[in-house]
């Protein structure tokens, strides 16, 4: 299953020839799978046999990319207002971690220390979106939650600012930190974070 990869890069050495219809072949099931799902469908499909969470592979490097796609275009045609009221409360971490599952595809309210903020354009995404704001957010024992948001926040201060995001939960991120470990992080996408007291 294809899918947008978070944090890494393609590995050298594959043959220009089969990688090039590789990717078209992945091209064409993404192109399928985006066709399936009809416009009126909720920013989470939850339900029925293209439901989201078939595809969604827990302590992994990639969110499939027609999911991704399909989140952030519906997020975008709603009003940041609209998006917050959907907030079911404070994200749980440790509850999520246990049982992933009862938090997915649901709006969660998310507070941290700002680590990290860049502008990111990955390939894939939605028309309308030329890109996405990446952050990582500490929680108050040090753990990180990656967020990908729609607009870019107000100006913030990495290592300073205590940020709140509205972010729906996608799936539990794992990936390899700069310091070669191995780290898991809640992963979500949200409309902007806002600094607060």
């Amino acid at each position: 299953m294809r899918g947008i990869l978070l944090g890494a890069v393609l590995l050298p050495g594959a043959c220009s020839y089969s990688l090039d219809s590789e990717i078209l072949e992945i091209r064409a099931e993404i192109e399928r799978l985006e066709k399936s799902i009809p416009p009126e469908a909720p920013i989470w499909i939850s339900e029925g046999p293209d439901r989201f969470d078939l595809v969604i592979e827990d302590h992994s490097e990639r969110v499939p990319e027609h999911i991704y796609r399909h989140v952030l275009a519906k997020l975008r045609a709603l009003k940041p207002e609209e998006a917050d009221a959907l907030a079911a409360g404070d994200f749980d971490r440790e509850a999520c971690e246990t049982a992933p599952s009862r938090f997915r595809g649901r709006f969660w309210r998310l507070r941290g220390l700002l680590g990290d903020l860049r502008a990111e354009e990955p390939a894939g995404l939605p028309p309308g979106v030329p890109r996405v704001y990446a952050a990582v957010l500490f929680d108050a024992r040090s753990r990180p939650m990656v967020v990908h948001l729609l607009q870019k926040p107000e100006i913030l201060t990495l290592g300073e600012d205590h940020v709140e995001a509205k972010a729906l939960f996608v799936k539990i991120l794992e990936y390899t930190g700069r310091s070669g470990r191995r780290i898991a992080a809640p992963f979500f996408i949200g409309r902007t974070l806002r600094r607060f007291l």
